[in-house]
């Protein structure tokens, strides 16, 4: 998005985060997780040094869940069934039933243990878990870690909610030719989850705290050109992403008959001259490099809502947003197939970024593009071939507020 440089992560990158763990050992307690609050009462942006090693697009591969025994067995005589969403998979493993879920992409940096938290970034998965009893069900995917916070958060009825708590006390570094891994961490029901779960089986059962399991993180991608950010935002909660499409585009949208809707929470509004969407922004880390480090924005923003294409009667639905500024794209679920593939190619050359009086940070000016896969996707669903790679959409404009210390 603004002027990436492409490096292969190397063995000798990871052999740098594991040497960094093996001798100051692992935390990610989120009570160091935010920067100082601004004299407005609002949440600033966190200086840092530079990252031992970082991963600026995570490309795989899998976050792994070894379910806790004891709570596995009172879900089991409570009625209370749990089940992969695809193509998250489960598997017996180390004793107990391991649930995979596929890593699609994000952004995850690794500093000394002077700067905790050491582990920081965002990054996103595929598939989910569908939790049943008594004819009822709740499923919950798209699953978003963010280990500077400690949380994992995941799309339910069509919204993001803190699903789960992680505790990282215990958390080990390793690295091999398959990536870096992550092992130790206790993921634990958060209070919103256990709460959602409680009213939709109408019991009592759950609690906040509750072991779920403990968790193996495997990742690789490629390499951050390295550098030290002049800010950064340990997690972002706000505001929004909004796309001014492109009325080019649009026009022939229309003439040929394909309808684009928002889905819900996303909307729609005329603005601009045009007609805006934005979506939500639910979640993220974001770093801010000087511009003379290409890309001099690096992270991972993750949204609700997302866009509905429709003609001839037919239908395609991409949800849950997620922008990585370093790699200039934009990937979303596909509806149906729980894929997460790329849809928008972003421009950045042209973006503006400021910072309002409130410690906001806009980013505008970048122009998004369809992708390959995306304009793929879309002739194939509707028998056509008016899609390709590259047609404008709009300009995005992103406004991303920091959780509060």
């Amino acid at each position: 998005m603004f002027g990436t440089r492409r490096l292969s992560l190397t063995v000798g990158a990871t052999a740098v985060m594991a040497t960094m763990v093996a001798a100051c050992g692992g935390d990610t307690s989120s009570s160091s997780s935010s920067g100082p609050a601004s004299s407005s009462g609002s949440p600033a942006a966190s200086t840092a040094a530079a990252p031992a090693a970082a991963i600026l697009n995570l490309t795989g591969a899998t976050t792994k869940v070894d379910l806790d025994a004891s709570t596995a067995m009172v879900l089991q005589q409570n009625g209370v069934s749990v089940a992969p969403v695809a193509p998250a998979t489960a598997a017996m493993a180390n004793g107990t039933v391991e649930v995979s879920f596929p890593i699609t992409a994000g952004y995850a940096a690794i500093y000394p243990m002077t700067s905790l938290p050491f582990v920081r970034g965002t990054f996103s998965h595929s598939g989910g878990i569908t939790f049943s009893a008594g004819g009822k069900t709740l499923t919950a995917t798209d699953f978003v870690v963010n280990p500077g916070t400690s949380t994992l958060t995941a799309t339910v009825g069509g919204k993001g909610v803190p699903l789960l708590d992680v505790d990282g006390s215990q958390v080990k570094m390793t690295s091999d030719s398959s990536g870096v891994h992550l092992d130790g961490a206790v993921a634990k029901l958060s209070t919103v989850a256990a709460s959602a779960l409680n009213s939709t089986f109408g019991v009592s059962l759950f609690k906040q705290g509750i072991p779920v399991g403990v968790v193996h993180i495997t990742a690789m991608g490629t390499a951050d050109p390295g550098g030290a950010a002049s800010a950064q935002v340990e997690q972002l909660s706000g505001q929004s992403t909004s796309v001014d499409i492109d009325p080019a585009t649009a026009g022939v949208l229309q003439k040929n008959g394909v309808s684009v809707a928002p889905v819900a929470p996303a909307t729609a509004s005329m603005a601009n001259g045009g007609l805006t969407v934005s979506f939500p922004i639910t979640n993220g880390y974001v770093a801010v490099f000087p511009q003379s480090s290409l890309p001099f924005l690096r992270g991972f923003i993750s949204h609700d809502g997302g866009l509905t294409f429709t003609a001839g009667g037919k239908s395609i639905t991409v949800t849950d947003f997620m922008v990585n500024p370093g790699n200039s794209e934009l990937y979303g679920t596909v509806g149906g197939s729980g894929a997460v593939v790329p849809l928008l190619d972003i421009d950045g050359s042209k973006v503006v970024m400021t910072t309002d009086s409130a410690g906001a940070i806009h980013l505008d000016g970048a122009v998004a593009k369809l992708s390959a896969t995306a304009a793929s996707a879309l002739n194939s669903t509707f028998g056509v071939t008016l899609f390709t790679a590259g047609i404008p959409l709009g300009v995005v404009h992103i406004i991303a507020t920091a959780v509060a210390a």
